[in-house]
């Protein structure tokens, strides 16, 4: 018995859907699960080997095909794993998977040499990078970013004490380095505190009680003051921060910059932006 046109038509439609998700998602995804879906109708897989097909298709796609071709586009993923003499990397795997970890290679110098500096500096520090972008073709987004589109931006973690005041050496506040936030005290800058148009400043105030990390003013301000220095050598054009950490941190450095009341919150994390 022939499958009805109405159900085909519905596949098709959670085909095309699910590719577009993936591709907005991963970038590469959407053609990993169109070409696992041909393979599975030639074959005539059945639902559990078809997922498992999808599963192998897409890491091959995403750690054996992309990697060369991304290098030859200009861009290089950026470190999953910190190792001997390479201090830095993925603040949480599933970055790598997602194919957010790419950037230029000018772009992985600078966190690769801010990462030696604050190792040599403070003896034991990782530091862990966020979201960079994809592998493929500028203008791309990233979301939810606004920015991250061109391989020359990245966000880090910042450098986080115990609250015992403890320093960690490897880690960040939560599993994926955002929505940690340090927010600004009653005497401090709240340029947004009265924004009324829409915009991405979401507070999640309920994960907010389950923090007991906080950014550790030392190494921020060791960080920022290499970045605001040496960091320009290595095309650094400038760092977005919420204004209250650039007092606490950075006072009077113009490469600082907040990045204004439309884009999600920077006391999370630092934002980096090269200009080549």
């Amino acid at each position: 018995m022939s499958e009805p046109s109405w159900r085909r038509g519905a596949r098709i439609v959670a085909l095309l859907g699910g590719a577009l998700a993936l591709t907005i998602l991963t970038q590469v995804g959407g053609v990993a699960l169109l070409l696992t879906a041909w393979l599975a109708g030639l074959r005539r897989w059945p639902v559990w080997l078809s997922v498992l097909g999808f599963v192998a298709v897409y890491g091959v796609v995403s750690f054996v095909v992309v990697p060369p071709l991304a290098e030859i586009g200009g861009r290089v993923r950026l470190s999953c794993v910190a190792g001997p003499g390479r201090p830095y990397a993925a603040v949480n795997p599933g970055l790598c998977v997602l194919n957010r970890n790419y950037a230029t290679p000018e772009t992985d110098a600078l966190v690769a040499a801010l990462a030696t500096h604050m190792a040599d500096r403070y003896p034991g520090t990782i530091t862990r990078f966020l979201d960079a972008g994809f592998p493929f073709f500028d203008g791309f987004p990233l979301m939810p970013h606004l920015s991250h589109r061109d391989g020359r931006k990245v966000d880090l973690a910042y450098y986080y004490r115990e609250a015992d005041g403890r320093r960690v050496l490897d880690g960040a506040a939560s599993p994926i380095g955002y929505w940690a936030y340090e927010a600004p005290g009653a005497d401090e800058a709240r340029p947004c505190a009265h924004a009324k148009q829409p915009n991405l400043r979401w507070d999640f105030a309920a994960l907010q009680s389950r923090v007991t990390r906080r950014a550790d003013p030392e190494r921020m301000t060791a960080a920022l003051a290499w970045l605001t220095t040496e960091g320009r050598a290595h095309g650094l054009r400038k760092v977005l921060i919420e204004p209250h950490l650039k007092q606490r941190w950075a006072p009077g450095v113009d490469m600082i910059r907040f990045q204004g009341c439309r884009a999600a919150r920077h006391d999370d994390h630092l934002h980096l932006e090269l200009s080549r």
